[in-house]
């Protein structure tokens, strides 16, 4: 299978494309480095509006309650704060900030809750969950957990107690919500590398991408006070084995890495299919955005031939499958199943069928299992920042740095 351009959409050399959040009955919106959301018409893939957001960059964007059908609000986080916006009319709707005044990196929203992670301000990040019904104040703050950037947040789909959060501290932390202090909240920690993204390959696994491309598959630890944390599985540094820069997302079905060696810049589309990565059959792109670094991908569900993607060229591109769709899975797992974690009891859902032939699929780290305890606020750590997210300036971002405006 292969790829080719059906049409590219450009927004300046200067003016990065950061985010892209689908609203199918909408438009694709294309977070900028300028601070604009543009969107852009799915039929004609032209840009049809666009709001001024922000004086500065945008860190992260998303619809409220991971509506992509029919979304009517997204939020938007900068240094100056979170702003929500009606998308139909592009109206502002609330600007969110904290007490101390730090930046906004890092937003999730689901079950009628947004999540919102700063930048480190003092000794500690802070994450801050609003009820998306009301804006004046947050429903609930977790201010103790993470001594670094909150880069990653991520509401468990089919459980609205489960939150998880990841940062540049090292750490990946599992919250059960329904504590009402914050350190009984604290689940479980992962204690990784610097956090790039994380999240849920499954309802009670944990994936783990860190600002040094290491990557790693962890479990979701039962409820008791003291448990055996089981073995993670362990890629390790991924460049060299998955032939890449970096890796841009993990997406359900597949994971998008990028390089950006000068004259052999590529998109790599790699399946990634219940924690097997299947290198075999990786679609690649050659020059999907030059040698500039690929920021974001899309395979939108309505027609799974077409595949987006946005980068630090200033370019959204739009790509045609040339053998029909590429039948990749929306959701790791059909969300919309009610589930309790904390149970005791595994959830039984229906998962994806394996690849046959697959490569690079380690085995769990034959490392010692560790009795599991939560972190009290005096063990924690910081963790050196990886290369990845090092710089917070944009304009100062040298133009071969994998930049993370956060």
């Amino acid at each position: 299978m292969s790829y080719s351009k059906l049409s590219s959409i450009a927004f300046g050399e200067d003016n990065w494309c950061l985010r892209m959040q689908p609203i199918y009955n909408r438009g694709l919106l294309t977070a900028l480095s300028n601070g604009t959301v543009q969107i852009i018409d799915w039929n004609i893939n032209k840009v049809v509006n666009s709001f001024q957001a922000h004086e500065t960059p945008i860190n992260d964007m998303k619809l409220i309650n991971g509506d992509t059908l029919n979304a009517t609000l997204a939020a938007t986080a900068a240094e100056d704060s979170v702003k929500i916006f009606d998308v139909r009319s592009q109206e502002l709707v609330a600007t969110l900030k904290n007490e101390k005044s730090a930046p906004f990196v890092s937003l999730d929203s689901r079950h009628d809750i947004l999540a919102c992670g700063t930048e480190l301000s003092g000794v500690d990040a802070e994450l801050h969950l609003y009820d998306v019904r009301q804006w004046q104040q947050p429903v609930r703050s977790l201010v103790d957990s993470h001594h670094d950037d909150i880069t990653t947040i991520k509401f468990h789909p089919s459980d609205p107690n489960v939150l998880l959060s990841g940062s540049t501290d090292g750490y990946v932390n599992v919250y059960d919500l329904t504590q009402d202090e914050e350190d009984d909240a604290l689940h479980q920690v992962i204690n990784f590398a610097s956090i790039h993204t994380c999240g849920w390959s499954s309802p009670n696994r944990i994936y783990t991408l860190s600002h040094m491309e290491t990557f790693g598959i962890h479990e979701l630890n039962k409820k008791q006070e003291e448990s055996t944390e089981p073995k993670p599985i362990e890629f390790g540094d991924i460049r060299k084995p998955w032939d890449c820069n970096y890796v841009v997302d993990v997406c359900p079905g597949f994971i998008a890495t990028g390089k950006t060696e000068e004259g052999r810049g590529e998109l790599k589309l790699i399946p990634f299919i219940n924690e097997t990565v299947n290198l075999g059959s990786a679609i690649t792109i050659p020059h999907a955005h030059g040698d500039e670094v690929i920021r974001d991908v899309l395979v939108p569900a309505p027609s799974q031939e077409l595949l987006y993607s946005c980068g630090e060229d200033g370019r959204v591109n739009v790509w045609k499958s040339s053998s029909g769709p590429v039948n990749v899975p929306t959701e790791f797992w059909p969300y919309s199943q009610a589930m309790d974690m904390f149970k005791g009891e595994l959830p039984q859902v229906e998962m994806a069928e394996i690849d046959e032939n697959p490569d690079n699929s380690p085995e769990p780290s034959p490392a010692p299992s560790q009795t599991f305890k939560k972190r009290k606020s005096k063990d924690k750590k910081k963790a050196p920042k990886g290369s990845k997210g090092a710089s917070k300036s944009f304009k100062n971002a040298s133009k071969h740095h994998r930049f993370q405006p956060y």
